[in-house]
């Protein structure tokens, strides 16, 4: 099945925000993940007069091979106000779910079922093992941050860019994604979202219904959106027996595709 090539260079750099919230969308950034080469290129905006570093970061992104992590900083008060690093990132791109399925067991990732119960028409268009997120609190950030920061102190002044290629062996995001033309919909494996603050109430779209299911036991939140601004049709989220690991399938909004159609996927799924 054929997808085209742009719409394929934007599922590899997805981030994982975008993936375990909404399904399968083309944009989003994630902060400290890392970033598609359009919201890299974009977060050097117009105010600055010099393009080097934009040129230079996309040649870089370009040129990552797969299963490679760069973390780079921009020493620009503009483009980088925060005064943070940021990551952009290359997976691993299948064709065939016995070849990512074991991959990604090398990997260390979890356990990546394969559907039954496809709908008429629908195969596997590609399958994405994305890298690791790194958190902006975490001991390898830290450390990266400390040392491409210490690097543009002792660089040339008037450079703006600073990089270091990253190698991976373990990650836990993964996406399969099932096509019949234009209508698709997707498996996201990843770490459940982090808990809102105590107080927080989490935004929902005046346009979506959720509700609670129950699927071999399993506890599944099916979520429809009826906005035609949506991402998706009907998603459905549950969690694996050890609750570490969310699994979020969803369609997009050519889909047509039956909540009923969607749940028996699901079903095929949680053992």
């Amino acid at each position: 099945m054929k997808l085209n090539n742009d719409f394929k260079k934007t599922l590899i750099v997805l981030s994982a925000a975008t993936l375990l919230g909404t399904g399968v969308v083309v944009s989003g950034v994630a902060p400290g993940l890392f970033l598609s080469v359009a919201a890299a290129a974009e977060q050097q905006t117009s105010a600055s007069t010099d393009q080097n570093p934009q040129k230079e970061l996309q040649a870089i992104v370009a040129s990552l091979k797969e299963g490679t992590l760069l973390a780079y900083y921009v020493r620009d008060k503009v483009s980088n106000p925060q005064d943070t690093i940021s990551f952009s990132g290359k997976g691993f791109v299948f064709k065939d779910y016995k070849s990512f399925a074991a991959k990604f067991k090398a990997l260390k990732g979890p356990a990546t079922p394969q559907p039954g119960n496809l709908p008429k028409g629908f195969a596997l268009a590609t399958a994405i093992i994305y890298p690791p997120s790194v958190a902006n609190d975490s001991e390898l950030y830290l450390q990266l941050e400390q040392e491409l920061k210490a690097a543009a102190a002792a660089g040339d002044p008037n450079k703006q860019l600073f990089s270091k290629i990253i190698s991976w062996s373990q990650t836990n995001l993964s996406m399969q994604l099932y096509a019949k033309g234009k209508a698709n919909f997707s498996i996201v494996t990843g770490v459940p979202p982090a808990k809102l603050p105590e107080g927080a109430v989490p935004f929902v779209r005046a346009s979506e219904t959720k509700k609670e299911l129950t699927v071999n036991g399993r506890k599944v939140i099916l979520t429809t959106d009826s906005a035609k601004e949506a991402s998706f049709n009907t998603k459905l989220v549950w969690l694996d027996k050890s609750g570490a690991i969310q699994y979020t399938l969803s369609d997009n909004r050519v889909s047509k595709l039956t909540t009923n159609e969607m749940l028996a996927v699901a079903k095929s799924m949680i053992k």
